[in-house]
């Protein structure tokens, strides 16, 4: 211990030595390199895939390839979710020809819906047409408006987002459609999510038709579903009046009821036995 000229105390000064320097030095580095070896690694994935608070918003490009025929695009633009941003294009002024099916492009980095009605406490919400969720970047479904008709304006919104609103309208069909969603004559629908058992599944469950006539079945579900006449699969006589065979979803089948006489006959579907109706032939 040292004293300054006043006899005072003074603390002692402890010096390191060269060879503690450089030890101290190379731990430091060693680290660093060890921290490096494991981040770089992982750079391009940590880059390409920020926390969850960061959103990083790239501009999509249009969609280059032609729609498929019969087929009506509208995007769903990028920041749509934002309050009073442009959502759905075209927008009210979507004209949508007679038979054609209906695919939104979700062109944002989250989801959104396309869900028949005005908003969400619409008790006529979705019984149109419902796309379910779309993730971001990725299409809907193709969408068949069965009981259209010319002359139509539906309006729909997003259920995630109630302030995207927007409307369609059904013009004359295009040249040579005959698309059995919006065929003339009598139809079945195939309701979405019909094949949970106790949900609705056919509409109207029970149909009536003329000998003859020609009636369109339109499943609107995501899944595959039958028409087949008969109670069940047990049933000797199943398919011998009609059968749709396998619709896959978002398509549509027709029977004929030219070999068919006046009366009512059960239907039901071979995949999912619960879903039954009635098909009345006058």
């Amino acid at each position: 211990m040292s004293h300054d000229e006043h006899g005072h105390e003074k603390e002692p000064i402890i010096l390191t030595s060269g060879r503690r320097m450089a030890k101290g030095l190379a731990i430091i580095g060693i680290t660093l390199a060890v921290g490096a070896a494991i981040l770089v690694p992982f750079f391009d994935d940590m880059y390409k895939n920020p926390p969850p608070v960061t959103q990083i918003r790239t501009e999509r490009p249009p969609p280059t390839e032609p729609p498929a025929a019969g087929t009506t695009t509208i995007a769903i633009l990028q920041g749509a979710s934002s309050q009073g941003s442009p959502d759905y294009d075209p927008d009210d002024d979507a004209t949508v020809p007679l038979g054609n099916k209906i695919v939104w492009d979700n062109q944002d980095t989250i989801p959104h819906t396309a869900t028949s009605g005005v908003d969400n406490n619409d008790p006529e919400k979705g019984k149109l047409f419902d796309t379910g969720i779309i993730i971001g970047g990725e299409k809907s479904k193709a969408i068949a408006l069965a009981d259209a008709k010319e002359g139509d304006t539906i309006n729909y919104f997003c259920t995630l987002h109630p302030y995207m609103t927007s409307k369609l309208r059904i013009a004359a069909a295009e040249a040579g459609q005959t698309g059995g969603a919006a065929a003339a004559g009598p139809s079945i629908n195939i309701l979405e999510s019909s094949s949970v058992q106790g949900n609705p599944d056919f509409d109207p469950d029970s149909l009536t038709a003329k000998k003859g006539d020609e009636v369109s079945v339109v499943n609107q579900d995501s899944i595959p579903h039958t028409v087949t006449s008969g109670t069940a699969n047990n049933d000797p006589e199943k398919g011998k009046l009609f059968d749709t065979s396998i619709i896959t979803g978002g398509e549509s089948a027709k029977i004929s009821l030219a070999e068919v006489d006046p009366g009512e006959y059960d239907y039901f579907c071979i995949v999912h036995e619960y879903m039954k109706g009635k098909l009345i032939v006058q």
